[in-house]
This record gives C-alpha cells, sequence and structure tokens, in this order.
C-alpha cells in the first residue's frame, strides 16, 4: 500500500450546538459588561428617558414579555429589538429578579452585541424581529 504523494485531508466536523452555547456565553458576557459599563439600560422608564433624550440604539426584548407591555414598549420606542431569553434569565445575567426590557446604545458596543444576537438567532432559527 503505497500512500506516498496522497494527502489525507481531515474535514472538520463544527458542532452547531457548541457553536449556538458559544454565541450565548457572548451575548450574556457583552450583555454583563454593557451593564457595568454604563453602556445598556434596564427596565421600562429607563427606555422612556433614552428616547425622549433621543438616544440612538436597539432594544432586547424578553421572550416572555406580555403584549400589553410591548404595545407600551413600541408606543415610547422605534427602532431595532430582538426577542431573546426570558425575564428571569435577563434579570439573573444582571443579578436582578426580572428584566423585561434592555435599552442598549448604539456604539461600537452596541453594534458588536448586536452582531451577536444576529448570529445567535440565526443559528437558533429564531426571528430577530419583535413584532
Amino acid at each position: 500500500m503505497k500512500h506516498k504523494g496522497k494527502i489525507i485531508e481531515k474535514k472538520m466536523k463544527i458542532d452547531k450546538n457548541q457553536t449556538k452555547e458559544k454565541l450565548q456565553k457572548s451575548v450574556i458576557n457583552m450583555i454583563q459588561l454593557g451593564w457595568r459599563s454604563g453602556q445598556i439600560k434596564i427596565g421600562y422608564t429607563e427606555l422612556e428617558k433614552a428616547s425622549k433624550k433621543g438616544e440612538k440604539g436597539f432594544i432586547i426584548i424578553a421572550t416572555d414579555i406580555a403584549q400589553r407591555t410591548k404595545r407600551h414598549i413600541f408606543r415610547v420606542f422605534n427602532g431595532d429589538c430582538f426577542e431573546i431569553f426570558t425575564k428571569e434569565e435577563l434579570g439573573q445575567f444582571l443579578g436582578k429578579k426580572t428584566i423585561g426590557v434592555i435599552f442598549v446604545k448604539e456604539n461600537k458596543f452596541g453594534l458588536k452585541l448586536k452582531n451577536l444576537i444576529k448570529q445567535y438567532l440565526q443559528l437558533e432559527g429564531g426571528n430577530s424581529s419583535c413584532q
């Protein structure tokens, strides 16, 4: 058996679940970092204040938020929105009980987080539209 001249290629198998878990951890870490650095604001009143000031950004809404609350949010905010994680999960990430909405400023940090969320939702098969 001659193997000279043959190049054996190993195909890298990328596990979709591993990639999804890594992206999820990255999103969580970025949310935590943004909270500590003051790049994100949590809660409806903070979102309202940011909208009145005319701050540019996007919002992250919990998946289990009530429809009525969503309507109130969209009366105040008109921009990009991502529906990801539950209220309890968002709260746990930031050391709170529950969080329904997070406002993220649209700067370098915000664009990086937005890109990570889009990649995560694309892998998960989720929808980036909240309405």
